[in-house]
């Protein structure tokens, strides 16, 4: 299938993840999502949260990131 912008062709995996999308990821508008794992048990995924927010995307990444940092620290 080619992106109805540009007429490049769009990616396989573009399409499997996406089977309604029309536009390439150069053209596309959408801003990408963040996808985190959520944790249940000490080393169990139960699920995943995608969060379509950019703003809030950038807060739970730059938390995550000081968690992990804190987290390293500590061991040492």
């Amino acid at each position: 299938m080619n992106c109805i912008k540009c007429n490049d062709i769009i990616p396989e995996g573009r399409l499997k993840a996406l089977p309604g999308t029309k536009e390439c990821t150069t053209c596309s508008t959408t801003k990408p999502f963040y996808g985190r794992a959520i944790v249940t048990g000490k080393d169990t995924y139960s699920e995943v949260e995608i969060i379509k927010d950019p703003v809030v995307a950038e807060e739970i990444r730059n938390f995550e990131k000081a968690m992990r940092l804190e987290s390293k620290r500590k061991r040492k």
